[in-house]
């Protein structure tokens, strides 16, 4: 039959369970602004009944358990637009770089320093000749040549930059990965028999993030409640092993080649997105094309002044080359014309008024060796201006575009796993009323407990 005990005993639970709703929303609270703590919800249940023979009494309320309130869907595709975010912002960094180095479409120092070489074999080929303009051709190639080292020593910069940048990713990455792999230890140990760890399994989910803002990660939960980490086909969390990854130089023709590599047989992989991804595309792809471009401008300047210069004549020189050297960090004048400006042939007769050598050189800018049609130097050089220009200006789009999505996903995690003050003031209000209506219900029964006490 019911008793005043059961009754007690229902209020009581009402009580507890009040007070573990409580406890709860004091802790969303404090959390509120806690990066990566997702909110927290008691869910209660019903205690199993009594069973009597004219039908069910209730035996109160249980907390069956303290949820953690995430959806692991929003966590992945976070995981996802964090990593093509980082990895477009990182390219976009080294194309800023590079655009700083050689200027942009309307103010380029290399391409005055193009322009003033040209414009001073111009000067030279205006009759009378003046010798005296031959010291000034020179100091002009060599301000050419300066320009070019600076921007090879400034483009090797760049490219030391970025090698110490994905090592010190490497390095970070390697760190969270044994970080997440000792969460996944105590995931496991704490859950065995027991509840979700909640706040452990945050923590991990922060760092998976931060890992694939690195690199780009695959996210297989196994029934223990670790986290298994694939990365480029590999897999580098396993419970509480893991994987390193290192680095390997090798050489590729002039320059050597780093790659990332993993496991015990050290194979390389192909990492698709993250900051990792964005570096080294940006050294490989973008910082490469524009060096090489660069070295063919050097070429492409060193053999037509050559070839035009050679057949000029001074005196009795004949033959000589003007430039030597085959890029843009080792092109140079030769070292008979500094030495001796009057050696520079302004025409291949070498007699006064004739300037055919000079004018040919001067209209090198302009119009190239093949005649019309050729693009001279300034078009090609501009070209390579405008082509980083329009990368620089895609990527500028792309990363504020996914900066965009990345947010979408975070306003959408937040309504869902986020500490919303109105619900948990909402929450507190009515885990009070259930609880000061729970002491009511004891302090009648403590009343009847009285009375009864009295009738004896």
């Amino acid at each position: 039959m019911p008793s005043l005990e059961s009754i007690m005993q229902n209020s009581l639970s009402a009580m507890f369970a009040a007070q573990a709703g409580l406890t709860t929303v004091s802790r969303n609270i404090a959390n509120a602004n806690t990066p990566g703590y997702s909110r927290q919800q008691a869910v209660l249940s019903s205690r199993r009944p009594l069973v009597l023979t004219f039908g069910s009494i209730g035996q109160g309320v249980e907390v069956a358990n303290i949820r953690r309130i995430q959806d692991e869907f929003l966590l992945a595709n976070l995981r996802k637009q964090t990593s093509r975010s980082a990895s477009y912002s990182m390219t976009d960094s080294t194309l800023y770089e590079i655009e700083t180095i050689l200027g942009s479409v309307d103010n380029d120092h290399l391409g005055d320093a193009l322009n003033s070489f040209f414009s001073a074999w111009s000067d030279l080929a205006n009759p009378p000749q003046d010798p005296g303009l031959k010291t000034f051709v020179l100091s002009q190639a060599q301000s050419l040549v300066a320009d070019f080292h600076a921007i090879n020593q400034s483009l090797d910069d760049v490219a030391t930059g970025i090698e110490l940048a994905v090592q010190a990713e490497i390095a970070g990455l390697n760190d969270r990965l044994a970080q997440v792999a000792a969460l996944n230890k105590q995931v496991m140990a704490a859950e065995i028999g027991g509840p979700e760890a909640n706040d452990l399994r945050d923590r991990r989910d922060t760092l998976i993030t931060e890992i694939a803002a690195i690199a780009e990660v695959t996210v297989l939960e196994r029934d223990d409640g670790s986290k298994d980490l694939i990365l480029a086909g590999r897999t580098m969390v396993t419970r509480q092993s893991y994987q390193q990854l290192t680095t390997r130089y090798e050489r590729d023709g002039d320059d050597y080649r780093m790659t990332v590599l993993t496991g015990n047989t050290l194979r390389e992989i192909e990492l698709s997105e993250g900051r990792l991804e964005g570096l080294l595309t940006a050294r490989d792809v973008h910082l490469r094309e524009t060096r090489d471009q660069l070295d063919e401008i050097a070429r492409l300047l060193i053999d037509s002044v050559n070839d035009l210069h050679s057949q000029g004549s001074s005196g009795d020189t004949r033959g000589l080359p003007f430039f030597v050297g085959d890029s843009i960090g080792t092109i140079d004048v030769a070292e008979a014309i500094k030495l001796d400006p009057s050696l520079i042939a302004y025409s291949r007769s070498g007699l006064p008024g004739d300037n055919d050598i000079a004018l040919a050189i001067a209209a090198l800018g302009e119009q190239g060796l093949g005649g019309p049609g050729d693009p001279g130097i300034n078009k090609v050089y501009r070209d390579v201006i405008i082509d980083l220009a329009g990368k620089r200006s895609s990527y500028e789009f792309l990363v504020d575009n996914q900066r965009n999505v990345v947010a979408s996903v975070e306003a959408k995690i937040a309504s869902v796993s986020g500490v919303s003050m109105d619900e948990e003031g909402a929450n507190m209000v009515r885990y009070q009323t259930t609880y000061n209506a729970a002491a009511k219900v004891i302090a009648t029964v403590q009343e009847l407990y009285d009375t009864l006490l009295r009738m004896i």
